[in-house]
């Protein structure tokens, strides 16, 4: 079964990584043309790719050209399935599909506001991340038929406990220090601000905070910790590759978003067996159970953040309880196995 993957976006975040994954490990029946654009980060990373990977300029979806070009590539390979992901790819899917019959499956990564459903509705089938982006869709008016819900799969192999210190031996921290972390590109919604004010409340405690990741939030924070005389509380790592190296020396996973349609970086914390600390918005309170993996807060409510903290800072029993079952929570519900089993379940179902 021959599927044509399209990708507008050009950069390199859980979107791409998750199509990547399930590209990487679909069943030999399925064959994937993936048309990116020539200057995203995915045609950078082309060889880590296991599909045709074309650079092709996707221009707007009323561009003739573009649409002549794609329709002879869709009948020459016979393209049976189109995947699309974002609001340009999707309508050029939509459109393509209607010309050549190719069925369409439209994924949902975000939880951002959408302002009609009629691009949900033309695609055959909307596979949504979260419960949560499938109930939003639903209330939007996207028909409940075209909805289902597949989690994100972690690759349990890549992300699994380690004893390296990698972390801790490059920056010379102690084992006795508690070690938070979060992972996560430094814009607004991923609320660093709330997480440094409450470093700032625990500041007396013996723990540092790695703040890992890169983005237009940079210069900000960092201002914000010279401010409040943090730095030898906070590191900025800035952009890492070896992210599943360096999760394992954390005590604590912080993710304070007050946006989030799943939170990956959750999920690859816990398959490292990692306790959480995570806002209650979104599909977060799908990936952190309390009795499972972490402790959920309010959002933006910096009194209660520092409250879980604090709590898994100080209980060292608790740390100990999450770190040992996040791990088999993230096997029985988020493995890379069920989303492509699902998936391919998906595909098959659709083009009969």
């Amino acid at each position: 079964m021959n599927i044509l993957e399209l990708e507008y976006s050009l950069g390199w975040g859980g979107q791409e990584k998750r199509t990547i994954r399930l590209i990487n490990n679909l069943d030999k029946e399925f064959k994937v043309f993936y048309i990116v654009r020539p200057n995203s980060d995915l045609y950078k990373r082309k060889e880590e790719i296991n599909a045709d990977v074309i650079p092709f300029e996707l221009n707007p979806i009323y561009n003739p050209k573009t649409i002549f070009s794609l329709v002879n590539f869709i009948k020459k390979n016979n393209i049976k399935i189109i995947s699309t992901h974002s609001g340009k790819d999707a309508w050029l899917g939509n459109i393509l599909g209607k010309l050549t019959k190719a069925k369409v499956v439209r994924t949902r990564h975000l939880l951002t506001p959408n302002k009609s459903p009629l691009s949900y509705n033309l695609s055959d089938k909307v596979v949504c991340v979260s419960k949560k982006v499938e109930e939003n869709l639903k209330k939007l008016g996207v028909k409940e038929e075209k909805l289902t819900t597949i989690y994100t799969g972690i690759d349990t192999e890549k992300f699994k406990p380690n004893s390296l210190k990698k972390l801790r031996k490059e920056f010379n921290i102690d084992d006795e220090t508690v070690l938070i972390g979060i992972v996560a590109v430094l814009r607004n919604a991923k609320r660093h601000i709330d997480l440094i004010e409450a470093i700032e409340r625990l500041k007396n405690e013996n723990i540092k905070l790695m703040i890992i990741g890169s983005g237009p939030q940079e210069e900000k924070l960092k201002r914000i910790i010279k401010d409040k005389n943090l730095q030898n509380k906070i590191v900025m790592t800035g952009h890492r590759e070896d992210i599943s190296e360096i999760l394992s020396d954390l005590d604590i996973f912080c993710l304070p978003s007050s946006m989030e349609a799943l939170g990956t970086s959750i999920l690859e914390a816990s398959a490292c067996s990692v306790p959480v600390v995570a806002s209650k918005v979104g599909g977060i309170v799908e990936c952190v159970r309390e009795d499972k993996n972490g402790l959920l807060f309010e959002p933006r409510n910096i009194d209660d953040l520092t409250q879980k903290l604090k709590k898994l800072i100080t209980d060292k029993n608790s740390r100990l309880f999450y770190k040992k079952n996040a791990r088999i929570f993230i096997e029985n519900n988020f493995s890379v196995k069920k989303m492509v089993e699902l998936t391919q379940n998906l595909y098959r179902e659709i083009i009969k």
